[in-house]
């Protein structure tokens, strides 16, 4: 029995009808016997399928005995062991019929919580037998590894993952750039950055996603790829700038607004509007000083009407620029409206 992770993502019952379904399965499963669970970790370290099932399903139950077995092993083979079972499905390089409530998604996820700090394996071993791992001749193992250091948010796992970024299978090199994202190691960012022009659509989410989560540490590194970069790494920079949503980051979404790609400008307009009125004063100065083109009118009127619902204070002054973008003689009438509206607001103590 192996696992399909990309299978069990298809069918992604919610955690509750997992839970359900998994103690429910425990009327169904052979007798776990009276082994004492120290005894079944042993052995289990040893390569034993059937101690390891049944220390597993005592885990599942959350069996303090259990628990205390797992924190007081100290063999490394069986973490090495575990590690293969979530990755795969097999014990000791052995596949083997497990108990129905062994072959869930919550079961698999349940295990990984062995490795999070103070939930069962002592961290330091954990952590060790990972980076070790990292390098497995098996993808599936690799990822899995990387996926653990990063819930685990292992900062000695950086440079294993930073190079990981290269790795040649999909799945591991995105359970990289997902691990350094949930690790927000700030020296990161010029590696994750380094992946993107070589990445396809779903490493370029995640990439723009780590970025995000790393936060302001990436602000300025951001910022400077934006201004030296393609189309594709820009998209992205915006992305990730906007979910980040530093003060910092609002002048290059504003200038994104009249970007020479339309797909970069378009995620300008989205990202602005995470700042409210804060993006006025700036969005207006851009109206007034830059060429009006017609795509500059598109994404700076997405901006601007989506202001006016949110805030009903904001229409009298924002309708008639809008407009007045509008009319036949726009690129001639825009500028000046953008400055008689800043100068309106100023007035009016709204800005």
């Amino acid at each position: 029995m192996a696992f399909n992770n990309s299978s069990d993502m298809k069918t992604a019952p919610s955690a509750q009808d997992e839970m359900r379904q998994t103690f429910a399965s425990f009327n169904d499963v052979p007798s776990i016997g009276t082994t004492s669970p120290q005894l079944l970790a042993r052995d289990a370290a040893e390569g034993k399928r059937g101690a390891a099932w049944r220390l597993m399903l005592w885990i599942l139950q959350d069996d303090p005995r259990a628990m205390t077995a797992v924190a007081m092993t100290d063999d490394d083979r069986f973490i090495d062991h575990l590690l293969e079972f979530i990755a795969n499905g097999t014990w000791s390089g052995k596949p083997f019929v497990t108990p129905q409530p062994l072959r869930t998604a919550y079961a698999r996820t349940r295990l990984r919580t062995l490795f999070l700090p103070d939930s069962g394996i002592n961290t330091t071993r954990a952590e060790r037998v990972l980076l070790h791992e990292v390098t497995n001749q098996q993808g599936t193992i690799r990822a899995e590894a990387m996926h653990l250091l990063g819930l685990m948010k292992s900062h000695r796992a950086v440079p294993a993952l930073i190079s990981a970024l290269r790795d040649p299978l999909p799945n591991v090199h995105l359970q990289a750039a997902k691990a350094l994202g949930r690790i927000g190691d700030p020296t990161a960012v010029s590696a994750l950055l380094n992946a993107l022009p070589h990445a396809d659509e779903q490493m370029g989410s995640q990439i723009s996603n780590a970025l995000a989560q790393i936060g302001k540490e990436a602000v300025p590194v951001l910022i400077e790829r934006y201004k030296n970069s393609t189309a594709w790494v820009r998209w992205h920079c915006i992305r990730a700038l906007g979910e980040i949503c530093d003060s910092r980051t609002l002048p290059v979404l504003v200038e994104a607004l009249r970007d020479p790609d339309h797909a970069v400008a378009w995620m300008g307009a989205k990202e602005v509007r995470h700042f409210g009125k804060d993006s006025l004063r700036p969005m207006l100065h851009l109206l007034m000083t830059a060429e009006t083109s017609p795509w500059l009118i598109e994404t700076t009127t997405y901006v601007l009407r989506d202001l006016e619902h949110r805030d009903s204070q904001l229409m009298p002054y924002l309708k008639p620029l809008v407009q007045q973008m509008h009319e036949p003689a726009a690129r001639t009438i825009t500028p000046l409206a953008a400055q008689k509206t800043l100068a309106h607001l100023e007035q009016a103590g709204i800005i």
